[in-house]
């Protein structure tokens, strides 16, 4: 099936639009779709008492941990080496993997960004008309070749098991707004639906469906 051009997404005699937003409200987007109330109004509750439950689930948090250490004789640098692992060498591939899978889409420009306001790094395909099937790929792919290498490591390197689950572990909850594009995807596979950014001229990306 050929793919809409951007001015034809725009024609309202042809599609409308179901979503667009700012790439700083992405977030807010994957939210609503996990499912999460984004306007609920703030509590007036004491912020003293909210610091004070904090601490002590940080405490029980940090005694389970540390048992689990003791037990099972766990080397625990390597949950802090799983942070550094994930943010300075997995972060930098999973994007670029997202980039990789847009030029093999057939993307002129690709780019990626990071948001100050929530810390979201992405990838994105300027102008890039994608159906939400090949969105859905786009986002799968760090995750399968990621943990795919992982698994690998995991068997041939046993003595660094923990280091490896525990980065498994961070990385899949990096994924979950992958993750919600592909169920994206799934709740909307019976519609005719494409996507596209346009983060250099106007910061936003749109969904559309065909009418």
């Amino acid at each position: 099936m050929k793919k809409p051009s951007i001015d034809e997404l725009h024609n309202p005699n042809h599609f409308s639009l179901v979503e667009s937003f700012k790439i700083e409200e992405m977030m807010a987007f994957l939210m609503k779709e996990l499912g999460a109330k984004t306007d609920k109004p703030k509590s007036k509750g004491n912020p003293v008492i909210k610091i004070l439950l904090l601490g002590i689930l940080g405490g029980i948090f940090g005694y389970f941990v540390g048992k689990q250490i003791v037990q099972y004789k766990i080397d625990p640098w390597q949950f802090l080496e799983a942070f550094g692992l994930l943010i300075f060498v997995l972060l930098p591939i999973h994007e670029g993997i997202h980039g990789l899978v847009f030029k093999i889409l057939g993307a002129e420009k690709v780019g990626f960004g990071w948001t100050p306001k929530t810390l979201m790094v992405y990838a994105y395909a300027q102008k890039f008309v994608m159906s939400l099937k090949e969105n859905a790929i786009v986002a799968v792919m760090p995750f399968l070749m990621i943990t795919l290498a992982l698994l690998i490591t995991f068997f041939a390197l046993p003595e660094y098991k923990t280091l490896i689950v525990s980065t498994f572990v961070l990385h899949t909850y990096g994924c979950l707004g992958d993750f919600i594009l592909i169920k994206y995807y799934f709740k909307y596979r019976h519609k005719q639906m494409f996507t596209y950014d346009d983060i250099d001229e106007a910061g936003m990306t749109y969904f559309f469906e065909k009418d």
